[in-house]
This record gives structure tokens, sequence and C-alpha cells, in this order.
């Protein structure tokens, strides 16, 4: 099953609309509409479960008092024998226009909680409860919730009427939009200021801040490719990969609190540690979503992302050497033998919100196929190689992991 939230800025709710209908004449009612219905400051939103086998929407629940979905999750809570809930995070009276409204008085947020039945196919309503900010990221973590709320980091359980708070603390500098989790640890994008490396001390129930960024990354999509690296998108349409420096993430291990992660000291407003870049590409799309995973059964893993202009795109990592050295050299070559159509350099284009590092550009190594026999003769001499055997080097690297 799939469990799909929607939200459109403008646009009045069923909720609303009968309301507005019940205040009209007759007459009034007899006016067609063509559309749906808008009017600024409205939000409508609504959660669907679609069953991707009958393709069919099983159960839509619409959202009234003007609240809009914003995140989702299946959550098994061990308080209830690992049974798994919806819980869907929302924005109430959100703004978007930049200019507040008598209407948008409330603000705030809620979690909602939805019951499976029949095999997920039907939502039942618990409870929600009710927050200071919008909801834009929560993650199952241990039994329990995350919850992103502002810039500060909870943990909830569920409870009969509401959620109840287990765990406060791990501040970020300005809003979370994101959570992902790996054993204790857990990593909270910013909005505005890349991710923030933080441990949860079970014992001591606390939330730690160990290690963030040093350069402004405006946050849109995160994903922890392993236990100290983290793959990120920004809404300037970078893709980034940072990853926790060896002794940060020991002493963010150690047992108890007495280890020398809890006395550490927080460096330049920040946390104590800072994250190592090591990779870091200019894609011209705002990534959505990131996902480390294989594309086909069997395959080698890669980092799959998807833009809001409907780019996908793949991060293939390489096994040797060897190859690394080829690819950087075929780069190196076409950047001079196929210039770009607008003339622009193409490092200083991939590299325009910080240099290019550690990523091949795939895109212009496959120029390659396009060349004139000339040309692909004059590369492949500047290669010591044959121009079939660059073809074919290129092709094996599309069908090591998919195509």
């Amino acid at each position: 099953m799939y469990y799909v939230i929607e939200g459109d800025a403008n646009t009045l709710s069923k909720a609303t609309i009968k309301q507005v209908l019940s205040d009209k004449t007759e007459e009034e009612k007899s006016v067609p509409q063509i559309g749906l219905a808008t009017a600024p400051s409205h939000w409508a939103s609504c959660v669907q479960a679609v069953d991707p086998i009958g393709s069919s929407v099983t159960s839509t629940i619409y959202l009234e008092d003007n609240e809009t979905a914003l995140c989702c999750a299946c959550v098994p809570f061990e308080s209830r024998e690992w049974e798994v809930y919806l819980v869907v995070g929302t924005g109430q009276d959100m703004n978007v226009n930049g200019k507040a409204s008598a209407y948008q008085s409330r603000g705030g947020g809620f979690l909602h909680v939805y019951k499976l039945h029949d095999n997920g196919t039907r939502l039942e309503f618990l409870h929600k409860t009710r927050f200071e900010e919008p909801i834009h990221a929560i993650l199952p973590f241990k039994g329990r919730l995350a919850v992103g709320i502002g810039a500060e980091l909870f943990i909830y359980d569920i409870g009969t009427k509401a959620m109840m708070r287990k765990s406060r603390g791990g501040r970020v500098p300005n809003k979370i939009v994101s959570i992902n989790a790996a054993g204790d640890r857990l990593v909270c994008g910013d909005v505005a200021e890349s991710v923030t490396y933080i441990v949860f001390k079970p014992k001591a129930n606390r939330m730690i801040p160990f290690a963030d960024d040093t350069i402004q990354r405006w946050t849109t999509a995160s994903a922890m490719v392993d236990y100290e690296t983290t793959v990120g998108g920004d809404k300037f349409g970078n893709l980034w990969v940072l990853r926790c420096p060896p002794q940060a993430s020991e002493e963010a291990d150690e047992e108890g609190m007495n280890g020398f992660i809890v006395n550490e000291r927080p460096y330049l407003g920040g946390a104590p540690y800072r994250l190592d870049c090591r990779a870091h590409f200019f894609v011209n799309d705002v990534p959505t979503s990131i996902k480390r995973t294989p594309l086909v059964a069997g395959g080698a893993d890669v980092v799959f992302w998807s833009g809001i202009s409907g780019t996908l795109g793949i991060l293939v990592p390489f096994v040797s050497r060897e190859d690394v050295v080829f690819f950087q050299s075929l780069e190196q070559a076409l950047r001079t033998e196929e210039p770009p159509l607008t003339g622009r350099d193409h490092l200083m284009y991939r590299g325009y919100y910080q240099p290019v590092k550690g990523v091949i550009d795939g895109d212009l190594c496959e120029r390659f196929m396009a060349l004139s026999y000339d040309g692909k003769a004059r590369i492949a001499a500047e290669l010591e190689r044959e121009p079939k055997e660059v073809e074919k080097k290129v092709v094996e690297m599309r069908t090591r992991v998919a195509f």
C-alpha cells in the first residue's frame, strides 16, 4: 500500500465549500463552478491510501480547519506491541504569499494518527495533537516517533488521546525539514544550515548535537548513505555528500553520559565538530527526494534522486582507481572537445555554488558517443586507447547498475 498526502494552496477545502454553499441562495448555487474553488489564505488537503496492484484509491480523508499535510510516515510503536500506525504532520493557516491576513491568526501544526484496517486499505482517525509550529519532518525511531518542531527535535510515543512527549533536545539553527536515523544517531536537515548530527542517549534520555557543516546549504532532501555519511540536495540545485569525522563518530558512540561528547563545548555557535565535504556537484534542478537503493534485483547500490522539474538521476560509486583515472581524463578531454552551446566554462557551471569535488560528470562523458569519428579518434589518442575501447568503457559504466 502507498499512503499519499496532497495539499493545494489558495484553494477551498471541501468543508469550507460546504459552509459557503449553505450561506448562498438557490440561484447562486445553480451557477456552475469551473475547476477548483480558489481563495487566498486557504488550503485544501487530503490523505489517501492507494493500492498499486489494483490501481485504486481505497481510502481518502480530507483535512479540515485550513490544515495542509506536510509529511507522513508509517510508525510501528513499541508500546502498542509494534502495531503500525499512519502519522501525518500538518500545518495550519500556513502563509505562502509573504503577507499575513486576518484569517491566518492561529498558525501551528498537528500530528494526526490513523489506525490501519483491512491490511492497510482503510484508515481510521484516532486523535490529533496540536503544536506551536508546523510539522515538516517525522521519522520512526526505536519504536517511537522522532518529530521536528521548528528548530527542535522531539521524540514522542502514542497515547490514548494524544501523543506523549518522551524526550526533548537537539536544536538546529532554523527549522528541521528532514530527519534520517541509523542506530542511536539522527541526522536533521535544516532549512538553511545544512545538516546536524545528533546522538540519542537512551539511558539518560538526552539528545546531543555533535557535528554540523561549515557551509550554508538550503536543504530540500537528504538520506544516509552509511552510518557516518549523508547525501543531500539544496534549493540551489546542488548535490553533496558529507561525512562525520572518525573521532567525533567514536566519541558519540561511547556508552553512558561520561564520554567526551557530552562535555565538549560548542564551537562558533554550533556543534563541537565539523562535517567533511566528500563530494559536491551542481545538477541544475532542485532535488526533492534522495534514496540509496539498487535499481535492479541483485545490482549494486546507487544514490537515486529526483528533481522538482522531473529530473531523475543517479550517483554511481566507482569500484576501482583505474576507472576514476580513466573517466577523469575523458571528462577533461571532452571539456575542450565538446564545449557547451552557451559558451560557458563547464567546470565553472558545475561548481557555481561550491567547487566541484569528488564527482565526474556522466552526462558529459556520454557525449563521447555523439562525436564524429575524428573527434573520437583525437580523444582516444589522448587517453592512449582505441575509440571502441572508450565507447565500451562508457557503456559498461551504465550497464553496471541498471541499463
